[in-house]
């Protein structure tokens, strides 16, 4: 299978995604709902990691998938990084932020697993200082 979903650490804070070779919507949705049901499980926030970094191409309708998906995020979800250099998703992504705010606020696009931690780490510090006042 193209699209496989596991999580991360064994805190089960993190999702991770893991796309290889050309992949296919119908491919992705099974590893989407199976991640839905890992989030939702979990009594805290849980942060997703799309690794493309082994993916071949985004299949036609990025923006009205990613929108839909933005749309039925759980209420624990965090951050949504995808990690990937392609210049095709880091431009989709400035589009989809202009004409879908939401997406804005669930996912971000970063070139490396490090940076993805990073904004991971950097988001639950500013989540656990807003909890704080």
């Amino acid at each position: 299978m193209s699209v496989r979903v596991a999580w991360d650490n064994t805190a089960k804070t993190i999702v991770r995604y893991v796309f290889e070779g050309r992949w296919t919507w119908n491919e992705f949705y099974p590893a989407y709902d199976e991640a839905i049901a890992m989030e939702k499980s979990m009594p805290h926030r849980v942060h997703v990691i799309v690794d493309l970094r082994k993916g071949v191409g985004v299949p036609a309708n990025a923006l009205m998938h990613v929108k839909n998906i933005s749309d039925k995020q759980p209420d624990n979800i965090g951050l949504t990084v995808l990690v990937t250099t392609s210049s095709f998703v880091h431009s989709l992504y400035q589009i989809g932020v202009k004409f879908y705010h939401k997406i804005g606020y669930y996912f971000r696009v970063v070139d490396s697993m490090d940076e993805a931690y990073t904004m991971i780490a950097e988001s639950d510090a500013a989540y656990v200082s807003k909890s704080e006042i």
